[in-house]
């Protein structure tokens, strides 16, 4: 821990700014700890015993302190109140930052080492509780490796209108990955157009052979109407990336609600509705309603940019017939004789 109290006027201070000379004290369990300053490691104190205080973080890495102390320097430029290690007393949780920007206060976790989904949620739940807005944010150890969607929904907010991560690196500092990112090696970039339809046609011809359960509900419904999945509108196939979030491929999405608007017009909550039909990540720092409201003003900004829905009011309609094909061949013959001005 960076942060100790002086017991007899119940002062904190940083090991930074520590000295032998005094005694210091866990600010959660007040148990006896000892300042650790040399040459090699960051100044921090430890648990003179051994601890089962909740707010020890013994085992810290170097890593993760020297994060804690350059996220400590970086906000405290641009915040108005920045803290480090505080105990808060009300829910027994001690984060490693907390900041305040105007009126709102935000909690920073930076997290290096791996965490379990209920620790994230218990965590998070307590912040909430003094109605403090959480950021979690990632380490190098889980930039290494390429992210499970599970691992990138523990953490992730709604930030400049994308689901986003933070992360954080000694040698490029504080930086946002999108959920389309997910191998945290690259920096965010604007949506680019998907250039790979044949693939994804492809793929869904592998999905309907394979007889892959998470499409029998769609092909059953197409089936009852004379169509195929596989003959699905070339619009079914996304030509942005969208935000992220669904356990199931985004077309089947996206048919669900063309076949909506095919019977009639739709109000927002109407389509809304139709999220919450399908799977989704478990998130913890934001709900799954936001994220799905968000997921629906992407794909119906995208069909509105290619002239296939129109908005009046709250209402979405339909703007033109959708083009539906009876076999593999047919329907990847006709993408190539499109203009690729098309897709853009």
């Amino acid at each position: 821990m960076l942060i100790a109290k002086i017991i007899e006027n119940d002062q904190l201070i940083q090991a930074t700014q520590a000295n032998n000379s005094e005694i210091y004290y866990c600010p959660g369990c007040k148990a006896r700890v000892q300042l650790k300053k040399g040459n090699i490691n960051i100044p921090h104190f430890a648990h003179i015993n051994e601890s089962n205080c909740d707010v020890s973080a013994e085992g810290e890495t170097v890593n993760h302190l020297q994060g804690k102390l350059a996220l400590f320097a970086l906000f405290i430029q641009k915040y108005d109140e920045v803290r480090l290690e505080p105990w808060l007393s009300q829910i027994k949780q001690r984060p490693d930052l907390i900041v305040r920007k105007g009126m709102n206060w935000f909690v920073i976790e930076f997290q290096c080492a791996p965490i379990s989904l209920e620790k994230v949620q218990a965590r998070t739940s307590g912040y909430r509780q003094l109605n403090y807005k959480v950021i979690w944010i990632l380490g190098e150890n889980y930039q290494r490796k390429r992210l499970q969607a599970r691992t990138f929904a523990k953490f992730t907010v709604i930030y400049q209108q994308q689901l986003q991560v933070a992360f954080w690196q000694l040698t490029r500092g504080l930086f946002w990955q999108a959920w389309w990112q997910l191998d945290g090696k690259s920096r965010v970039l604007n949506r680019q157009l998907v250039d790979n339809q044949p693939q994804q046609l492809l793929k869904l011809q592998q999905a309907v052979i394979q007889a892959k359960p998470e499409i029998w509900s769609i092909q059953n419904e197409l089936y009852k109407i004379k169509r195929l999945v596989i003959g699905i509108p070339w619009e079914c196939h996304p030509q942005y990336p969208l935000p992220g979030g669904l356990k199931v491929a985004q077309w089947q999405v996206i048919v669900r609600v063309l076949l909506t608007l095919e019977k009639q017009p739709r109000t927002m909550l109407q389509l809304l509705k139709i999220m919450t039909e399908f799977p989704w990540q478990r998130f913890e720092c934001i709900s799954v309603k936001k994220v799905q409201k968000l997921w629906l003003n992407y794909l119906l900004d995208d069909l509105m940019s290619r002239g296939l829905i129109k908005r009046t009011g709250d209402t979405i309609v339909l703007a033109r017939t959708l083009k539906w094909f009876n076999t593999y061949q047919e329907k990847l013959q006709v993408l190539l004789k499109i203009d690729t001005t098309n897709f853009r």
